[in-house]
């Protein structure tokens, strides 16, 4: 039995109810008769990312001398958005360190929740800028490696299991890991083992699929991937165990695979969807799913599917040359 002791995810699920959005279940075209896939759709979330739960079940747990401190996280765009606007709400001081390569809409928005925000030349600058800023006293609100925001992230897989207790596969997308191991756990503490979790991150960004061949992080020395989002220096060091105990695999897909996925979701459904948010059902619309797991499935007793779209926050530049090549 997998036990983490850490998480309460009926706990974190209270704090956050009547605060963010029990996102729905929407069904997609699969592509395959033997599939029933269904979307969760956290890019109609807060902020437009499944990052605000996990923010606000950070936030919400501060104590008044944290508070008076205030607030801090390096981010490349949702998590920080989604810290500011906890903040916000809280009422706590919040800076964001953030690549000067970040979405300029996502930029903004940090700002306009009230948030400062620093810029640096580098992920690796930006998160050495955040160290500083957490040796002077600010609270870091990790945006992956750390148990508040995996409780907090984890409650997209309570309601998953609650919504549609019949679903065989969950798909979620990578970047350091924080969603994977909520969701798996998630999943695990109420359906049991005999739902899979599959994680998906892109080939230039390979952070948990070798986090889990070493057993521990693997930092990249180099980033090839333009799918913001997924693209930590590593995944986390709570992710890997989580993941190595509760993930069935991990697979690297191709930015084009992604971005082909983003473009059915935008073009098809008419939602509003990121890079990063597509990477799951990417696996499925690819026609990647693991042949072995459709076997012997039918129109009539198809694999039931769920594939987390996870954020909703793309440059608009890009988002409106996808729609324009709908018409």
């Amino acid at each position: 039995m997998v036990v983490f002791p850490q998480v309460n995810f009926t706990a974190a699920a209270a704090r956050l109810e009547g605060v963010v959005l029990r996102t729905p279940l929407a069904p997609f075209p699969s592509g395959d008769p033997c599939v029933d896939l269904r979307c969760k759709l956290e890019c109609l979330q807060e902020g437009g990312a499944f990052k605000a739960r996990g923010a606000w079940n950070q936030v919400s747990q501060l104590s008044s001398a944290a508070r008076n401190f205030g607030v801090v996280a390096s981010s490349s765009g949702n998590h920080g958005m989604a810290l500011a606007w906890a903040a916000q709400r809280a009422n706590v001081p919040c800076t964001i360190c953030m690549p000067e390569n970040a979405y300029a809409n996502k930029i903004q928005a940090c700002r306009d929740q009230g948030a400062t925000v620093l810029l640096a030349d580098s992920r690796e600058d930006a998160e050495s800028a955040c160290a500083d800023l957490v040796a002077k006293g600010a609270s870091l609100v990790h945006p992956f490696d750390s148990w508040k925001t995996i409780e907090g992230a984890g409650t997209v897989g309570l309601e998953i299991a609650q919504d549609w207790p019949a679903v065989e596969v969950v798909i979620v997308p990578v970047g350091g890991g924080g969603l994977i191991a909520g969701v798996s756990l998630a999943l695990r503490s109420t359906l049991g083992p005999s739902v899979a979790t599959f994680g998906v991150e892109p080939e230039g960004a390979p952070t948990l699929g070798r986090g889990l061949a070493a057993g521990k992080p693997v930092r990249l020395t180099e980033i090839t991937t333009s799918v913001q989002g997924l693209c930590p220096l590593s995944a986390g060091t709570r992710n890997i165990q989580v993941a190595s105990a509760c993930v069935q695999r991990v697979f690297a897909l191709t930015d084009a695979a992604i971005y082909a996925a983003q473009a059915r979701l935008v073009q098809a459904e008419g939602w509003t969807v990121e890079p990063a948010g597509a990477a799951a059902p990417a696996l499925v619309l690819s026609g990647q799913i693991p042949s072995e797991w459709v076997a012997g499935r039918s129109e009539a007793d198809p694999l039931r599917v769920v594939a987390v779209v996870s954020g909703g926050n793309p440059d608009p530049a890009q988002l409106a040359e996808l729609l324009a090549a709908k018409e």
